[in-house]
């Protein structure tokens, strides 16, 4: 089973003190998990809701204390249209006696028996002492589970965990377990937990051992990253199940996955289970910080003069990871010719240490591709939606759209059969609303990190919406017009 997740941005956030204690802006945080229940062989969804408590509005209540309470409401719709579950309820804060200066947060979970299909849960939080306050989040997630081989839970990540007294919601294989409902770890966070489960292995290894190995591995290269590789052997069973964690102190800031492999004893893979992670490390020993050392006179970029080199160093934004990126940035700021060569060179060594020139020159020629076919009269082709996906990702296995659909603007519909970290069927859909120039804006995708909108078809049919729904909120499935192709594209029928 591979469940995708879409996720949503972070807040600014500022505090005062009073009798009605005021935050300026309401956080939440939604992850959602899957698993398959052993005794009734169905799926069932855990979402977990995190509120950072400082970001909540207190209020008196008859006992004299500050109180927070939460409207929250839960909707699972599957193919986007049909409700299958609806929840709806208040959470509250714990009474407090002093609201200047709040560390906790507010954690809840919910448990969604569901069956098998494709599912779009959305959340709906007020704050009930601020009716300003209102956040909404969605979030894709494919359910799917293989009965007959090998199959995994999603990986869910662990804030803490105690052994079990007494059985509550956060109760998994004796112990309470408090979901991480981040995929971000700052430098104040030095563990990533994780636990996961896996179905069927006695059907497959039938009474031999299976070996479950677990990593962290750099997402742009397969290698395992500071040597965070582990592995246990298990007696095969209807479910297994795989709770432990690694030490991150060392661990440079960057984009990683981690990776949890089933394989029988004969060291084939039976199944493999992957989830996001962004590290942020101040206190690591940067691989930046040697750059300046690289004698680079005798390589490739030694020829580059200053404008070929921060041009060069622009396109390869979308090959980099996020802190690459946010370094790309100071170093064509500081404007030392020299070092933007060292720092280039060093990008490419890393990606391919025996032909860094050689995964240049084929890096370079994808740019010159997006550059000739997507690029804008203000944009260079790397610099669009389109250009920065094909870089990033890959050539599209397959391209649909249209230009001249009655009362649609212009559109296009990419398809990945699999990403490298192994999401599958994922979908990039983009729009050219100006139907001028030749910048088509992406409005929606499945993949991790990239803009999710339910109702991204209303945008693409935008002179119809009046007579399709468009002003019912709730209502995220466009009603398709007379000539309406792009359902059969996105579902290639």
């Amino acid at each position: 089973m591979r469940p995708s997740f879409y996720f949503l941005q972070f807040f600014c956030v500022c505090f005062t003190s009073c009798l009605l204690a005021q935050a300026q802006h309401l956080e939440v945080y939604m992850q959602n998990s899957a698993f398959l229940s052993a005794q009734t062989d169905s799926p069932y969804v855990e979402t977990y809701i995190t509120i950072p408590g400082k970001t909540v509005q207190y209020k008196k209540n008859t006992s004299g204390k500050f109180e927070g309470a939460l409207e929250i409401t839960l909707l699972y719709l599957r193919d986007s249209n049909t409700v299958a579950a609806f929840d709806k309820y208040v959470l509250r804060s714990p009474e407090i006696d002093d609201t200047a200066n709040i560390s906790f947060n507010l954690l809840d979970l919910r448990r969604v028996t569901l069956s098998d299909g494709d599912y779009t849960i959305e959340l709906e939080v007020k704050d009930a002492n601020n009716s300003n306050e209102v956040i909404n989040q969605v979030q894709g997630l494919n359910l799917h589970f293989n009965r007959a081989k090998v199959d995994m839970s999603s990986i869910e990540l662990v804030e803490s965990y105690t052994s079990t007294t007494t059985k509550n919601i956060f109760s998994k294989n004796g112990y309470d377990i408090k979901p991480f409902v981040f995929n971000y770890y700052p430098t104040s966070v030095n563990k990533v937990r994780f636990y996961n489960e896996i179905y069927n292995a006695n059907k497959v290894a039938g009474d031999e051992d299976i070996i479950i190995t677990y990593s962290i591995k750099h997402t742009q290269k397969d290698m395992v990253a500071n040597d965070l590789f582990r592995f246990s052997k298990q007696k095969a069973a209807p479910i297994n199940f795989i709770f432990s964690e690694f030490d991150i102190t060392d661990l440079p800031s960057g984009n990683y996955l981690l990776q949890i492999q089933v394989k029988s004893k004969k060291n084939e893979l039976l199944g493999e289970q992957n989830v996001f992670l962004e590290r942020s490390n101040k206190n690591s020993v940067g691989e930046f910080t040697n750059i300046e050392l690289l004698d680079v006179h005798e390589t490739f970029v030694a020829s580059l003069d200053k404008d070929s080199m921060i041009f060069y160093l622009q396109s390869i934004s979308p090959k980099a990871e996020m802190y690459e990126r946010e370094y790309i940035t100071r170093v064509i700021k500081n404007g030392d010719e020299q070092f933007m060569r060292q720092f280039f060179y060093n990008f490419w060594q890393k990606r391919n240490g025996d032909d860094p020139k050689g995964e240049w020159l084929s890096y370079k020629q994808l740019v010159n591709y997006v550059n000739q076919v997507y690029r804008t009269p203000i944009y260079y082709g790397f610099e669009t939606d389109r250009g920065r996906v094909y870089l990033q990702y890959g050539a599209p296995n397959r391209i649909d759209g249209s230009s001249r659909e009655p009362g649609a603007y212009p559109y296009q519909i990419w398809q990945y059969y699999k990403l490298a970290n192994n999401q599958s069927n994922v979908h990039f859909v983009f729009c050219n609303a100006d139907e001028v120039t030749n910048d088509y804006q992406l409005i929606h995708s499945e993949a991790l990190g990239e803009t999710y909108d339910p109702r991204w078809k209303f945008k693409i049919y935008y002179s119809f919406k009046d007579n399709n729904g468009y002003h019912d909120l709730d209502e995220n499935d466009f009603r398709n017009t007379w000539g309406s192709k792009v359902d059969d594209y996105f579902k290639n029928r």
